[in-house]
């Protein structure tokens, strides 16, 4: 007897009648002909089963920091600079409570959502010590059975601004951290200036001193012009290359790589392409561009073409419901149809592409094993109230169901009566 036996799936390949069966948290078959006595069945009657979602790059120190009630930015947006002012004041009054059950909450919607797998950015610097690592390490603990969750040592305020930083990046990582943070527009001198190579170079140091992955915040600008040698981007590429870190290197945000020309932006895609850096797309045609008047720019990186060019691509939820943001909900579905917009992604094609950003292509950036619907992958899967990648996408589909290792983390469902005079009529699916 096996512990879960899925029936009549869907998959995103186009495969229909799949039956998979799970045993002990890991899928042991996977045929349309299948016959096990299970302990628990559930017959999706041709539903879309996917791999669990993917959150590659999510703020979760400072999630939800807004009010649960009354969704909003608490102050008036200025700038971006004042944004990351509003979160420098605001965190002061964090607590440890505080973090723990804001990052749980968040975690809890992230799993209703279908991730099942999320890499946390968690600020480190000798204002607050570790005190946001501990408080995600023991939110990481309590929710392990539910999400698989890398924490980011994120430098709020750089590496060299203040002494005895890089000491206590180490220290962060002997009680929980994963992952190397990097975010040189961060680390300003006296003066005001950023000199992103240092700023990077102290990051991957400190990643091979560690032997861990490096996670790095890229070109969140979007200047009129850009060249080859001043994207930050292109930069950890080469030194990627040159240290022999290619494929442990992911680059969120590179917008600036949407100001080049196209001949530039081709030459910095075939560099990141020979690294083997994921590269993370974030929500930014919200918080960039927000003070232009004419030919208002997106501020997303050149997703297609690094596509096109073979790089690993994914997309991530960065902030939700903080200083910097006030929307989100942690739903990669959501997130997909935000980009999709955005960068002129609606084929059949491209929604399946999107899909596959979410949960694939996410793992890849974060480098889990196991992952997967073949025999022998981790069961964490979701059930989508859909039966293909664009009908879930535009249709915002419920996740029916969420397994973790085979456990049923989460169920949802949709009802809905429409009425015409006073006469229920029969809903189709949308």
């Amino acid at each position: 007897m096996v512990d879960l036996l899925i029936k009549d799936a869907t998959l995103q390949d186009g495969s229909k009648g799949i039956n998979i069966a799970v045993n002990e948290g890991r899928i042991i078959d996977k045929s349309p002909e299948l016959k096990y006595n299970a302990r628990q069945e559930f017959d999706l009657n041709g539903r879309l089963l996917i791999p669990g979602f993917v959150d590659p790059h999510v703020h979760l120190d400072i999630a939800l920091m807004n009010s649960w009630t009354e969704p909003r930015r608490p102050e008036p947006y200025l700038s971006h600079f004042g944004l990351n002012e509003s979160v420098e004041r605001r965190r002061k009054k964090f607590t440890p409570a505080d973090i723990e059950k804001r990052a749980g909450a968040a975690l809890e919607l992230a799993c209703r959502h279908g991730v099942t797998a999320l890499r946390a950015q968690c600020h480190v610097d000798t204002e607050i010590g570790l005190k946001h690592v501990q408080a995600l390490q023991s939110v990481k603990e309590k929710y392990a059975n539910c999400i698989t969750m890398q924490i980011v040592t994120f430098p709020q305020q750089g590496f060299w601004r203040n002494p005895g930083s890089l000491d206590l990046f180490r220290e962060a990582f002997k009680i929980g951290a994963d992952v190397v943070g990097c975010a040189s527009n961060l680390d300003f001198d006296s003066e005001g200036n950023v000199d992103f190579r240092k700023h990077i170079d102290t990051a991957l140091d400190l990643a091979m001193e560690l032997d861990v992955d490096l996670d790095i915040h890229a070109d969140l600008g979007i200047p009129r012009q850009v060249e080859l040698d001043d994207l930050e981007v292109v930069y950890i590429a080469r030194r990627a290359i040159e240290t022999g870190y290619k494929g442990r290197v992911a680059a969120g945000h590179v917008c600036a790589l949407g100001s080049a020309l196209p001949e530039v932006a081709q030459q910095a895609i075939e560099l990141i392409k020979a690294a083997d850096i994921s590269v993370i797309s974030q929500p930014d045609l919200f918080r960039l561009a927000r003070d232009e008047t004419y030919n208002v720019r997106r501020g997303l990186t050149r997703v297609k073409e690094l596509i096109e060019a073979g790089v690993n691509v994914t997309y991530a939820s960065n902030n939700v419901r903080d200083a910097l943001r006030p929307m989100g909900n942690l739903n990669p579905l959501e997130e997909a149809l935000i980009l999709s917009y955005g960068v002129h992604m609606d084929t059949i094609e491209e929604f399946n592409t999107l899909m596959m950003m979410s949960t694939y292509n996410g793992a890849k950036a974060l480098r889990l094993k196991g992952y997967g619907l073949k025999p022998g992958d981790n069961a964490d899967f979701v059930v989508l109230d859909a039966a293909c990648p664009s009908a879930a996408i535009i249709g915002q589909v419920e996740k029916n169901y969420v397994f973790k290792s085979g456990c049923l983390m989460a169920s949802n469902k949709l009802i809905s009566d429409v009425y015409c005079g006073n006469q229920l009529l029969e809903m189709r699916n949308s």
